[in-house]
């Protein structure tokens, strides 16, 4: 269930900082070094996000984009040094939905993923399995079978725990889970979601005290999986 991110950014350094950073945050994560290989990378995989540097041999970015989007519709962040206004607009003219500045702070970099994933499907017709069939969600039918056993769930608990379960393995910020969940709305209003999280462990964990599948990443937000 974890998403699929390209990364196509010469820089060595940043290219490790971004790889463990979104590994760390459950991204499964293809990068590479130059603009021809990231190109055929799209060309033979469907990532549900790209990161593309500007500056990337050896055709660049701008081309890269450009031959993108003659037939990919995938998410595109560029991340580079450039920062003049026609720069920033050159790379939005050009197909890409966001454009972020280096140097920048990998949780703003994690926030504007999750922002553009938004925008993206997120399966309303699937069945999610966790474990050995231990969780089974069924969306369009909205049953949860837990341990074989089917239990009822408010709607608003639904939502909350689909959502999370749509990107199982990563780290969700709690105003994304929020907006994601229930409406921008409720983005604000962090402390809405503590006593949700307690009625959704009591409901599929084995000991909630000690959850496995709902994780809290302190200062950040929460994680659904192991």
């Amino acid at each position: 269930m974890n998403r699929s991110i390209l990364l196509i950014e010469d820089d060595v350094n940043i290219n490790e900082q971004i790889v463990l950073f979104l590994h760390k945050s459950g991204f499964s994560i293809d990068f590479y070094f130059t603009a021809e290989n990231g190109l055929l990378a799209a060309q033979n995989r469907n990532y549900d996000l790209i990161l593309l540097d500007v500056m990337v041999p050896v055709m660049g970015g701008w081309e890269l984009c450009r031959r993108l989007r003659e037939h990919n519709n995938t998410p595109l962040i560029f991340i580079t040094a450039l920062d003049r206004p026609e720069e920033v607009v050159r790379g939005l003219s050009l197909g890409a939905d966001d454009y972020l500045v280096k140097p920048f702070d990998m949780n703003v970099l994690l926030a504007r993923i999750n922002a553009n994933l938004r925008r993206s499907p997120l399966g309303e017709d699937e069945t999610y399995r966790f474990g050995e069939d231990e969780i089974t969600i069924d969306r369009p039918a909205h049953i949860v079978t837990i341990r074989g056993d089917v239990v009822d769930f408010t709607p608003r608990e639904f939502s909350l725990l689909t959502t999370m379960a749509a990107y199982a393995g990563r780290v969700i910020p709690t105003d994304e889970l929020l907006a994601q969940a229930w409406g921008e709305g409720y983005r604000d209003t962090p402390e809405n979601i503590k006593p949700y999280i307690h009625y959704l462990r009591k409901k599929i964990e084995e000991d909630p005290t000690n959850p496995r599948w709902i994780n809290t990443v302190r200062g950040v937000g929460y994680r659904f999986g192991t």
